[in-house]
């Protein structure tokens, strides 16, 4: 029986704490705020990198697509949690790219480790092209 009050407490406690934290502001989600953001944590991650032309930031600031300069390779960062996912992307490292409702495409990549992302698109002729490009990248 004490350890059914105690398993109890332990769960009222997790949630309080979890109702603090929503209450007080301090989860803030991470978001990728511009272009230059990008190509900065770009250069964090890999020493470097040198963007080409090809750039994409999606309108919720939540994800980016970035193609590496001379290699064809295309770097992604995805905000999850309080930080930015970093994945360089190179031909078999992506499952599907499919377009979903609207102008969103759903992307699935190759790596267990990396939860399918949802790049929001205003436009549907740019999200037609990313997909297509992205698609071109399956094994």
């Amino acid at each position: 029986m004490l350890l059914i009050w105690v398993l109890l407490g332990s769960v009222a406690g997790i949630g309080l704490m979890i109702l603090l934290n929503h209450r007080l502001g301090l989860n803030t989600p991470a978001e990728i705020a511009s272009m230059d953001d990008a190509l900065r944590r770009l250069d964090i991650d890999q020493v470097g990198f040198e963007a080409g032309d090809a750039r994409l930031l999606a309108d919720d600031r939540r994800s980016a697509l970035i193609e590496e300069k001379g290699s064809g390779r295309l770097g992604l960062l995805a905000a999850r949690g309080d930080g930015v996912v970093i994945r360089y992307l190179e031909p078999g490292s992506v499952k599907s790219a499919k377009m979903g409702e609207g102008r969103d495409i759903m992307l699935r990549l190759d790596d267990f480790t990396f939860a399918p992302l949802t790049i929001q698109l205003e436009d549907t002729h740019t999200a037609r092209r990313w997909a297509d490009r992205l698609n071109a990248l399956q094994a």
